[in-house]
């Protein structure tokens, strides 16, 4: 169990109001659990803390790794982040939950969960007993409602099975933010430069998911400044006979050396899905008319 503080608190002795969930993307679901704590700590006069799992407690995949995680609770007025290995807490009965982590280590004096959430040994305590165990230590127990965008409930299976299907826009919707990629840019084969379209190369954190393999309309943020972007997520079936999942990033309007820098590409619409060329020559034709299309869909959105 780690404690990570993500912002100054007020300094309180008299306990924490508890975030609790899976948090794997921080969507909008999460996000209206995280503002009912902040509302209670406020009245409280108390710090905020989530209860987070460093990776995926079912292997499913997070949406965002743990950095960026910690990064968007921050940026909501989180003021602890609790970040712990699932097999701490897997054996444990919805009663030694309670007591040992909530009550015991993080003083925990109010509590909030989602509609659905399960907790304990093989998943054993549901939100009615969260309700009745935290009664009988003292500790306040909010559960907020179903949050359904698009014609559905919210949820972070249903957003990994949008981005599985490239449907960036609606997994978009859902987080309450656009997907993106934060990391550092990596030295690729330079074969974008050779075709005259040189492209920031990243990787996918280990343990997340990826988006369908295809091309999407992107921007890329580069020292605070937004430019608009075409990416590929895939393989490079054209060039490459590796199954290694990456991002290349064509930047519009930007000239420079970004190798060791950090961008954070953000997905707002797919393009088309990843295609084997027949040659080099075919491909670069398709990469220009790439381009030229997310010029046009930036061009509609006001984004220069």
């Amino acid at each position: 169990m780690n404690f990570v503080h993500l912002a100054p608190g007020v300094g309180s002795t008299r306990g924490l109001v508890v975030a609790l969930g899976t948090f794997d993307g921080v969507h909008v679901g999460h996000r209206a659990i995280v503002a009912a704590a902040k509302k209670e700590s406020t009245v409280l006069g108390t710090d905020t803390a989530v209860l987070i799992f460093s990776a995926s407690p079912h292997g499913a995949g997070c949406i965002l790794p743990l950095d960026d995680r910690l990064r968007e609770f921050r940026a909501l007025g989180v003021n602890l982040a609790v970040v712990c290995d699932f097999d701490e807490l897997r054996a444990l009965t919805p009663e030694a939950f309670v007591s040992e982590i909530l009550l015991d280590k993080l003083g925990a004096v109010a509590v909030f969960a989602g509609y659905n959430y399960r907790f304990g040994a093989k998943a054993a305590g549901d939100t009615d007993r969260l309700r009745a165990l935290c009664a009988a230590h003292g500790i306040a127990c909010g559960v907020t409602p179903c949050v359904e965008l698009c014609g559905a409930p919210v949820s972070s299976t249903r957003i990994r099975a949008l981005l599985a299907a490239g449907d960036v826009e609606t997994a978009d919707v859902l987080l309450g933010y656009r997907y993106y990629l934060r990391g550092e840019v990596l030295h690729g084969k330079q074969l974008g430069r050779t075709l005259g379209m040189p492209t920031v190369n990243q990787r996918f954190a280990d343990g997340c998911v990826t988006p369908a393999h295809g091309v999407y309309y992107t921007t890329a943020e580069i020292d605070g400044r937004i430019y608009p972007a075409v990416s590929n997520v895939g393989t490079r079936p054209t060039v490459s006979a590796g199954d290694a999942v990456d991002l290349e990033t064509h930047i519009l309007h930007y000239s420079g050396d970004l190798y060791g820098k950090t961008v954070t590409v953000r997905f707002h619409a797919h393009g088309r899905a990843e295609t084997k060329f027949a040659d080099v020559a075919a491909l670069r034709d398709a990469v220009m008319r790439d381009i030229a299309a997310a010029a046009a869909y930036f061009e509609r959105e006001g984004i220069e």
